[in-house]
């Protein structure tokens, strides 16, 4: 069987389970007529929609529909559909590549369930709406020389209950800009290296992170390391984490917004380069591989640190945040944390879209050259697959996107399968091959 027919096998079962919700007994699902959910320009998509109420097909009654532009404020057209004995459809199309989103809600029920169903159009031509501030790299090389002034004052703590025969597990932290830290756990591989090192950043929140995030890759031979994006330490009561949530910390993504030099991930950005400044002067490491990846704003910041650091090798981004920052300004979907307001305020609102330009991840994306891999699901409200696709398309090196149709803000087994033996092979296999392919289609 071919590698697209078993996409397609795959896809199909996919489109069986379709994304479900339920409430009150009552089943919507939205599927379109192309499992893999691609199409070009001018191609007509259609949705299928049905209904389920306690496991029995709903075949009478109406849904109310709405297609848009991934979800932004471009609308395409509202309307009515009649269920019946097969599915019902809702036909759309675009001219220009993007994401036809179509949002079903159906009332039939004791409670209104809307669910998603989404259609990229030639999405690897989709073109970022940020753009780039003539002193981009001023501003960061700036910021940058500032750090490798402070030294790194790496203090480890071995975390005994953790280590084994296989690897060696440590709390870390490091200085970082304006008297903060970086905070994290390191896991050794006990084996004599040398070792590719592998950072690892979390999805967005105020909460602890566990040593599994490092514990996991040092199991495959890699010297790996989790940080937290917060100067806070990595495992304080969780009553403390909810203390900081709901104060110092809260919103802690818009923060500073107002100033390049003030906004909260300014620290965070060269959080990361402080970690690879750490993994990379370790003795151990092997003078060649260092792998970032994460999902969410871990994803985000995975494409950030490559464009940052040229001592990255490779990144694995799922659903990454940061992305496309101006792109509610043009009628579509931003990407999380959509840093710009909606607001009247127009000397606010450019003060915000000034700050917002230095970063954003497709502005890092137009810096990175190593192998890139990329997940996105087609009905991400968090970080909207537009988004996505704005950096994706934007990366300058060898690069594969991993296109989930009835995903929302989630990681797939799928991805994280995949992408782990594609890390590993990175390093572990000389004759490991990458190829460029189209959105949609994984490598084989």
């Amino acid at each position: 069987m071919s590698v697209r027919n078993r996409v397609l096998a795959c896809l199909t079962l996919l489109l069986l389970v379709a994304q479900v919700w339920a409430a009150d007994a009552v089943v919507v699902k939205v599927v379109t007529d192309r499992p893999d959910a691609m199409y070009h320009c001018s191609e007509q998509a259609r949705f299928l929609v049905s209904v389920t109420r306690d496991g029995a097909p709903v075949t009478s009654g109406n849904f109310d529909w709405v297609l848009s532009l991934d979800g932004g404020s471009t609308r395409f057209g509202t309307g009515s559909g009649q269920l019946g004995l097969a599915p019902a459809e809702v036909v759309g199309t675009l001219e220009q590549p993007g994401i036809l989103r179509c949002a079903v809600t159906y009332r039939g029920g004791e409670k209104p369930v809307t669910v998603l169903g989404g259609a990229a159009f030639d999405p690897e031509k989709i073109k970022p709406t940020a753009t780039e501030p003539a002193d981009f790299d001023k501003f960061w090389q700036r910021n940058k020389e500032k750090l490798a002034k402070i030294p790194m004052d790496a203090k480890l703590t071995e975390k005994p209950e953790l280590s084994n025969d296989r690897m060696k597990v440590y709390k870390i932290n490091l200085a970082n800009l304006r008297g903060s830290r970086v905070y994290g756990w390191l896991a050794v591989p006990t084996l004599q290296g040398p070792h590719p090192s592998i950072l690892t950043i979390p999805g967005a929140g105020v909460s602890a992170i566990g040593a599994s995030w490092a514990t996991s890759w040092a199991s495959r031979g890699f010297t790996a390391m989790t940080v937290t994006v917060h100067d806070y330490d990595v495992d304080l009561p969780a009553a403390t984490y909810e203390v900081l949530k709901q104060g110092q910390l809260r919103n802690y993504q818009l923060q500073g917004r107002l100033d390049r030099n003030s906004y909260y991930y300014l620290r965070v950005c060269l959080g990361s380069v402080r970690a690879i400044d750490y993994l990379t002067s370790r003795s151990d490491w092997d003078g060649k591989n260092m792998i970032v990846t994460g999902s969410s704003q871990g994803g985000g910041m995975s494409i950030i640190t490559a464009g940052l650091d040229q001592r990255v090798t490779a990144i694995a981004a799922n659903v990454p945040a940061l992305c496309d920052h101006p792109g509610k300004l043009f009628g579509r979907p931003s990407g999380w944390p959509q840093l710009i307001p909606e607001t009247t305020d127009a000397g606010y609102k450019k003060q915000i879209t000034d700050t917002a330009a230095y970063y954003d991840a497709v502005n890092f994306a137009r810096r990175v050259k190593c192998p890139a891999v990329v997940g996105v699901g087609l009905i991400d409200t968090t970080c909207a697959a537009t988004s996505v696709f704005s950096a994706y398309n934007s990366l300058q090196g060898p690069k594969h996107i991993m296109v989930y149709p009835l995903m929302g803000h989630a990681i797939d087994k799928g991805y994280s399968d995949y992408t782990g033996q594609w890390m590993t092979q990175q390093v572990f296999n000389a004759t490991s091959s990458f190829e460029i392919r189209r959105p949609g289609v994984p490598v084989e």
